[in-house]
């Protein structure tokens, strides 16, 4: 296979472990409610989610610039020009940009506008370094859509650095043994759906909703054919509490009849076994005779 070849199939495994990142949330927050992998409705396609109330989180994923350099206004423009198109037309929708190399100046706008209340304070903050990116990120956003401003943008819109690819598959895994039994199966399963879900192969046709995107519930059925199941998250205080009272069984019973206890040979013939050290002992009667006191 040529490097070339390989390359596209490392960024195909790229936007995978995104999108497996985000069907795990929508298995687990009820906030969430479905996903879609490589959508032919919104411009930034990759990776969209919906949420319950309306938000719409589209992500574009790219594995990493040539070289490795920080991405660039001028790098990402087509990119951004998507980006801008979607947010203009849908006022529920968020963008994030995902890549193993960082977004440099972009980034730093990003970060610069998370301090500002609003779009007068962002722009009386700008630096003299800080007004030449927001100059040139305006004149992009200006090619597409005119309306929306860099402030709007910038708040809409999140640039996610991601680790390298062994490293997002083991933090997968290990979000799953939190929220799913037999967690291997799982994520087989898991993968080999949204693998499909990208190439649209392996639909159902009496669903044609798993032929481009996964509801929660069609996930949660993906992990009930693997032979797992959602795992509620318990407090380890509530759990010690459980123990203690299951432990509490038989130890807490009343022993006497208005104050006279009844003596029982069984007792003793317990006692002196185990003084003797068997290495056995059972226990037999019928329901209610006392074998748990």
């Amino acid at each position: 296979m040529s490097i070339a070849g390989i390359r596209s199939n490392r960024g195909d495994v790229y936007q995978t472990l995104v999108a497996f990142d985000w069907a795990l949330t929508v298995l687990s927050n009820q906030d969430f409610q479905w996903i879609e992998i490589d959508s032919i409705t919104y411009s930034v396609d990759d990776v969209v989610i919906g949420k319950s109330d309306g938000t719409l989180i589209a992500c574009q994923c790219k594995k990493n610039q040539t070289d490795f350099k920080a991405w660039s206004i001028t790098d990402l423009a087509d990119e951004l020009d998507k980006a801008c198109c979607l947010l203009a037309n849908n006022q529920s929708a968020k963008v994030r940009f995902y890549s193993r190399n960082n977004f440099g100046d972009l980034a730093k706008l990003k970060e610069h506008s998370s301090t500002q209340p609003d779009e007068a304070s962002y722009q009386a903050s700008l630096g003299k370094e800080q007004q030449a990116i927001d100059r040139n990120l305006s004149q992009r956003l200006a090619t597409s859509t005119p309306i929306l401003s860099v402030f709007e943008f910038l708040c809409r819109t999140s640039f996610v650095t991601s680790d390298d690819l062994d490293r997002m598959e083991e933090l997968l895994h290990e979000r799953l043994r939190n929220i799913v039994s037999n967690p291997d199966s799982a994520f087989a399963a898991l993968w080999a759906h949204l693998d499909k879900l990208g190439a649209r192969t392996g639909g159902n046709s009496a669903s044609s909703t798993t032929l481009h995107r996964l509801t929660k519930n069609d996930l949660k059925t993906i992990l009930q054919q693997a032979g797992a199941t959602l795992v509620p998250p318990m407090n380890l205080a509530e759990i010690r509490l459980s123990f203690s009272s299951t432990s509490a069984i038989g130890r807490s019973w009343r022993r006497d009849i208005a104050g006279q206890r009844i003596p029982t040979p069984t007792v003793d013939e317990i006692l002196a076994a185990i003084d003797a050290h068997k290495r056995s002992i059972l226990l037999t009667g019928l329901p209610g005779s006392g074998k748990t006191v």
